[in-house]
This record gives structure tokens, C-alpha cells and sequence, in this order.
């Protein structure tokens, strides 16, 4: 098998001191019980700002705008498969929280305290880890 490489985009909304989670489905075939945020998969020749704006729309009902890149996580899911993951600041532009059950069963805003202590994806709990030790 050849190796290759994987991009995921997600984005973080913050509202006041609060951000957005959402928790991964027990349907969910890919780290079910834990907490991520928005996003997944940037598609053979796709814009990654456009398929953030697509995942999160499929996973949370949400039109948002994208901004700035806030963090990058890499590492091998496996001994071929290089995984990067982008995390974009976002802004809620419309609608309201409506998930996916197949994807997510819950959400929760949450302070950077709050989020400390949830069962998080290891690219948010990497981000986390950069921000809980700079405040």
C-alpha cells in the first residue's frame, strides 16, 4: 500500500467565553463518545474553507463564516496514512444547533475550563492543551 496523506478541517465557535462542542455518536464508526467540534474530510480537489462550511452545515445545522487557521495537528493514523487536521476560528452566521444523530447525539457550549475536563478527540484535546497552558 502506498502512503498517503489526509486533511480534515473543523472549526471552533466562541460565543463570549463559551465554545462549541459536539459529541460524537455511539452510530458514529470513528471515536464515538467523545467531544470534537465541527468538521471532517476536505474532498479530492475541494476548498477547505468550503468543506468546513459544508461539514457544518451537515453536522450541526449551522451556516458560519470562516476565519483564521488556530492550530494544526498531525500524525500517523496509521503506518501509511499522514493525517492533518486544521482548526479555523469561525463565526455563526445563521440557524441553530441541529445535529446529525448518526454523527453526534449531543452539544454543549462550554468554557475553556469545562472543556478541560470532557473525553475530547485528540486534535481538540491537543488544542486545549496549547491554550489551557498560555492562559
Amino acid at each position: 500500500m502506498e502512503n498517503y496523506q489526509k486533511v480534515a478541517v473543523h472549526g471552533l465557535i466562541k460565543d463570549g467565553d463559551k465554545y462549541l462542542v459536539l459529541h460524537r455518536s455511539p452510530e458514529n464508526d470513528f471515536m464515538s463518545d467523545y467531544w470534537d467540534t465541527p468538521g471532517g474530510s476536505v474532498e479530492h480537489g475541494e476548498n477547505p474553507i468550503e468543506a468546513l462550511k459544508r461539514e457544518f452545515l451537515e453536522e450541526s445545522g449551522l451556516k458560519v463564516k470562516v476565519g483564521k487557521p488556530l492550530f494544526v495537528y498531525s500524525y500517523l493514523s496509521n503506518p501509511q496514512r499522514h493525517q492533518f487536521q486544521i482548526l479555523f476560528e469561525c463565526e455563526l452566521l445563521e440557524g441553530e444547533v441541529k445535529l446529525n444523530p448518526t454523527e453526534h447525539d449531543k452539544f454543549l457550549w462550554v468554557t475553556l475550563d469545562e472543556m478541560g475536563s470532557l473525553k475530547k478527540i485528540a486534535f481538540l484535546d491537543s488544542y486545549y492543551q496549547s491554550i489551557a497552558t498560555n492562559k
